[in-house]
């Protein structure tokens, strides 16, 4: 005959002690996680800086000088040193000039600043005396690099200046200066840099001109006792600049 089970019966006590040990755990586990959120409002952020400093922040220099060699001591003389500096170079002059004579200069031009530019220049005469029937008869060259040299005298009415040495003529063709087109200076500025282009010069860099300057050969009786003085300015700009 079959075994009979006979079903263990929960006492009251021993089913409310499960109840409670159920009750105890959720709250434990709700309590925990109560405090897992309470920990993630309340925790400490991991945080950094840096600093960017740069090196020294100075404004460059410009500075177009210019310069001449004294006949005298064979030294080239700056001046125009500094900011819109004027500069009247007495040595270039001919007094009691006569047809075909000619004068020679240096003119030094050099950047002592640190910027890089670029510069132009403008010949003009402070009077029209040396024009007669629309055309000047007071004519002018200038060769890159050239080394000025003068002979002749006054008295012998024989003076004459050359260019040298130099690597071009700025916007001529020709070491004549009665032939290849030279300037016909007056009292309209008129462009003296090669084809009306800027010049460049890097900080430190110096570049030599040969001026060569003088009555035309073919000056009438018409502009006898003549005279002026003759002006090139310089305008010297940034790299960029318009």
């Amino acid at each position: 005959m079959p075994e009979t089970v006979t079903p263990t019966r929960r006492t009251p006590l021993r089913t409310a002690w499960r109840w409670l040990a159920s009750v105890q755990v959720r709250l434990l586990l709700s309590l925990g996680l109560v405090l897992g959120f309470a920990a993630v409002g309340t925790s400490a952020y991991w945080a950094d800086n840096a600093t960017f400093t740069t090196g020294t922040i100075a404004a460059g220099r410009l500075d177009l000088q210019l310069g001449g060699r004294d006949p005298a001591t064979g030294q080239v003389v700056w001046s125009a040193v500094g900011l819109n500096e004027n500069w009247n170079y007495s040595v270039m002059q001919l007094d009691n000039v006569s047809p075909g004579e000619s004068v020679a200069m240096e003119l030094h031009i050099r950047n002592v600043g640190s910027t890089p530019l670029t510069f132009t220049g403008v010949g003009t005469s402070t009077t029209n005396s040396f024009w007669s029937g629309g055309e000047g008869f007071l004519v002018a060259k200038t060769m890159l690099g050239g080394v000025a040299s003068n002979t002749g005298t006054r008295e012998a009415v024989n003076r004459t200046g050359t260019c040298t040495g130099g690597t071009m003529w700025w916007g001529e063709n020709t070491a004549t200066l009665w032939t290849g087109n030279p300037h016909q200076l007056s009292t309209t500025p008129r462009v003296v840099t090669p084809g009306n282009a800027p010049v460049a010069l890097a900080p430190n860099q110096e570049i030599q001109v040969c001026i060569l300057a003088g009555l035309d050969l073919d000056a009438p009786n018409s502009i006898q006792s003549a005279s002026t003085t003759v002006q090139v300015a310089l305008e010297a700009k940034q790299i960029g600049a318009p």
